[in-house]
């Protein structure tokens, strides 16, 4: 997988890239199902020191999709995360779509409900 890594007004911070790198990692793994060559992922990582925000920006490119997202706030830490769980939820539904599995999954209570449907009382049965 191709990575494209960039801090943008960022200080000497080692535990943001390599927070970075442990998630794009982690990333990577989930990825594997498609080949190496036709994946990339590209991360933008501001910081606003005037505002004290930090941004963030992941886009991942995948056989038949791209998948973006983005956040803003005022931890970096939280930042990062967020943005690679948007990516995962995103990546897991690519997947499922690819597999042709339903997108939904449903409770256990509603299959139970479903399968067990009590069979109608005749006037009989009372007595």
């Amino acid at each position: 997988m191709k990575r494209i890594i960039e801090l943008k007004h960022v200080g000497p911070r080692a535990h943001v890239r390599g927070l970075l790198e442990e998630l794009l990692d982690r990333l990577e793994g989930k990825l594997a199902r498609f080949s190496r060559d036709a994946t990339s992922c590209h991360i933008v990582f501001e910081e606003q020191r005037a505002h004290q925000l930090y941004r963030a920006s992941l886009t991942c490119h995948v056989p038949g999709q791209v998948l973006a997202a983005h956040e803003e706030r005022r931890d970096a830490g939280e930042v990062i995360r967020k943005v690679f769980a948007d990516i995962e939820r995103q990546l897991q539904k690519h997947k499922a779509i690819l597999n042709h599995e339903p997108l939904r999954k449903r409770s256990k209570r509603t299959e139970r409900e479903t399968m067990s449907v009590p069979e109608p009382r005749s006037e009989d049965d009372d007595a």
